[in-house]
């Protein structure tokens, strides 16, 4: 927990720097939404800039033919692969872009960054080695509390409903700790968590 609490206030710093700076940042990624160097701490670890989720969360007036321009394929990197991860990247497979679509696309990355924001300090400087021997300390339908045996690394989920009014539900949306893969059979890295939310669910 000493070490989380350290952690959590890093990343408060490192989130803060990012959102003020994603908007700067994403001018410098390559042809294939990639940030290179420190500037690599701001990136998804797990995705490029220009993924496709990128286009599809993003508001109709940002979308743009996503497909056309751009192939998503899995691999990994030398560290990804030492840590027993993988990731998306992108090819791309038509550089002409209209105007429009370039505005389009740097408010996709952008927003992109916003969503996911800094995901890379959370990941390579705050995230923990974890191995796949971990207990279950509680579990319910809505909430999770596991831990790494033996280690410091543990994860509290939770997503209970808080009440109820007009058909819609109010929701606990917290996952604190470190984002342990628990279908894990190896060693891999979890980036830290420090997500204190809520959401919205209609009720059937």
């Amino acid at each position: 927990m000493i070490v989380w609490s350290l952690y959590f206030v890093l990343a408060l710093i490192f989130s803060a720097i990012c959102y003020l700076t994603n908007w700067i940042v994403v001018l410098f990624c390559d042809k294939a939404g990639e940030l290179s160097g420190l500037l690599h701490m701001w990136q998804t670890w797990d995705n490029s800039c220009d993924c496709s989720d990128s286009v599809e969360v993003a508001p109709k007036i940002f979308k743009y033919d996503w497909a056309k321009h751009y192939e998503e394929f899995k691999g990994t990197t030398e560290y990804l692969k030492s840590v027993n991860r993988d990731r998306w990247f992108v090819k791309c497979i038509d550089d002409n872009f209209t105007f429009k679509e370039k505005i389009q696309r740097y408010f996709c990355r952008m927003l992109w960054l916003m969503r996911n924001n800094s995901y890379g300090f959370c990941f390579y400087l705050l995230g923990r080695n974890v191995t796949p021997w971990l207990e279950i300390v509680s579990e319910s339908e809505h909430t999770q509390f596991i831990r790494e045996k033996n280690g410091i690394v543990w994860k509290y989920k939770n997503t209970a409903p808080i009440f109820t009014l007009f058909g819609w539900t109010l929701c606990w949306n917290n996952l604190l700790g470190w984002k342990i893969d628990d279908s894990a059979e190896v060693d891999t890295r979890a980036m830290v968590a420090i997500r204190v939310a809520f959401s919205f669910k209609r009720e059937a």
